[in-house]
């Protein structure tokens, strides 16, 4: 009983610790924030947003890349609007809600900050289940371990992007609660046997899964891995389900697909934009013979004149090839998918190697330099941000932004987590635990291709949000493992051994 007292307050403590951390950079005065660099429309557009009236009909207003805009009106809800909201971001589903409980309280308009503590309560909440769920009965690991989290995933330049339209929170925060779900569902899978209590433990699975896979299109690349982790929870329970509980575990996974799948269609447009950029600001771009590149994807040489050029310039600027006009379609749309814009770099492997360098230059990067603070609050518009910020300027300053570090980091955690999976293995938790790692691993590896392969060179260092976030999550679970077998050691030399020839992880 003593014990359990101690724990609990220790969970109160480290929960104040952390608030306080998160009040420091996102309540603060002056407030910050992200400008929009003009992905706002489209979240605006299926969520019953829109610019207020007298920011419209100011002349000075600024709402593009220099100051945030955190306030917007609450639009007219109509069935259609509803209805298509259906295969929108997931974005549009919370900020539906919020919209909802402001007009219950005769208020017509949205504020970010909304947005902002709704996704502290999702992320603290995941946090909070992850660590409550990986058991780790040692209170001094506990408070290491946790206070390790908090110095990486409480950054303030993840933090800031909360109070924003932007995807890139969503992402990690949903990313952050499939984890949790995972977790909570491994820990009590082996202590209950009622098929009732264990399908409840996968709901939140699935509904994880729904709101990651629709926070931005680029997750779309992390549809298989999922895909292959409910067909291994399906195979780990199918003798225990009963025949209500397998249709309704199939029918959750096939709403999941088909939402992936619809989202992805309705972002049609968007995925043009990208797949040009691919092609004229990706391939094209520094090409030492763009003619010869488009005679190898079967396609016009003349269009190397407008090589170098992304989807987002004036249409004077382009020679022939303007985004979506009809011979930019007929020519280029019409005859090339993005399987060929893969297939291009694994037939070009010259090509490829010196794309992921280039996108390995890009990578640790999760501050921007849009403005951080409204006009109302300075004069002139500030990018830098440094509220506790102390791990993403260590990453970006030291971590080495090349191939060989990320295969050394990864073939690290990969050798590491094997040895332990190969010395634990029969003890079913750890087993699903280290599957869960390498899903997480496999998830962030996938995006690491995407924004060269996806978007060319636009937008690079943004386009790996995601795969930041997971690349941490690898160092924090190295940096806990190594952490906990020094304090073994200390503790006791021999018990210290006999833990790491029997695998023990924490």
């Amino acid at each position: 009983m003593r014990r359990y007292n101690l724990l609990k307050y220790l969970w109160v403590v480290l929960g104040l610790v952390g608030l306080l951390i998160i009040a420091y950079v996102l309540c603060q005065s002056p407030q910050p924030g992200v400008a929009d660099q003009g992905d706002f429309d489209r979240v605006m557009n299926v969520s019953g947003l829109e610019l207020k009236p007298e920011q419209i009909n100011d002349p000075g207003f600024v709402r593009f890349l220099d100051y945030p805009v955190t306030e917007y009106r609450i639009s007219a809800v109509s069935a259609p609007n509803l209805l298509k909201r259906l295969s929108a971001t997931s974005m549009a589903y919370l900020i539906t809600l919020i919209n909802s409980i402001c007009l219950l309280l005769g208020k017509d308009t949205f504020k970010t900050a909304y947005l902002a503590a709704a996704y502290v309560i999702m992320y603290s909440c995941a946090f909070y289940v992850i660590f409550k769920h990986l058991n780790v009965k040692n209170r001094l690991k506990l408070t290491l371990f946790v206070l390790i989290a908090f110095f990486v995933f409480l950054d303030g330049n993840y933090l800031v992007w909360f109070n924003s339209l932007y995807g890139e929170p969503m992402m990690i925060t949903t990313l952050a609660l499939y984890i949790a779900a995972w977790l909570y569902y491994i820990y009590h899978r082996h202590i209950v046997k009622s098929a009732n209590t264990i399908f409840l433990t996968m709901v939140p699975i699935f509904a994880a899964a729904f709101l990651f896979l629709g926070s931005k299109l680029q997750v779309i690349s992390a549809l298989p891995v999922i895909i292959l982790m409910l067909i291994n929870l399906w195979r780990e329970n199918r003798g225990l389900l009963k025949p209500r509980q397998v249709w309704l575990f199939g029918i959750f996974s096939l709403i999941l697909v088909a939402y992936s799948l619809g989202y992805a269609y309705t972002n049609k447009q968007m995925s043009e934009y990208t797949r040009y950029n691919s092609l004229f600001y990706g391939i094209l771009k520094d090409s030492p013979n763009p003619a010869q590149d488009l005679l190898d994807l079967g396609l016009s040489p003349d269009m190397a004149a407008d090589a170098g050029k992304h989807a987002f310039l004036e249409e004077r600027e382009y020679v022939r090839y303007v985004p979506l006009s009809d011979i930019t379609r007929e020519e280029f749309y019409n005859k090339i998918s993005n399987a060929d814009l893969v297939r291009f770099y694994i037939t070009h492997p010259q090509r490829l190697a010196a794309g992921m360098q280039y996108t390995a230059d890009h990578a640790f990067t999760t501050s921007t330099v849009l403005g951080k603070y409204q006009r109302a609050d300075i004069e002139k518009p500030v990018s830098e941000f440094d509220r506790f910020t102390a791990w993403s300027s260590l990453r970006e300053k030291y971590l080495p932004r090349s191939l060989w570090f990320l295969i050394f980091s990864y073939g690290l955690a990969t050798g590491v987590s094997v040895l332990v999976y190969i010395k634990r293995r029969g003890v079913k938790e750890v087993e699903s635990g280290l599957r869960l790692f390498w899903a997480v691993m496999l998830i962030g590896l996938l995006q690491f291709p995407m924004p060269l392969v996806g978007n060319g060179q636009a937008d690079t260092a943004k386009q790996l949000f995601l795969f930041n976030f997971t690349f941490d999550i690898v160092l924090v679970v190295l940096s806990c493992l190594t952490l906990s077998l020094l304090i073994d050691f200390c503790r006791s030399p021999k018990t210290a051994l006999h833990r790491s020839v029997k695998g023990g992880a924490f």
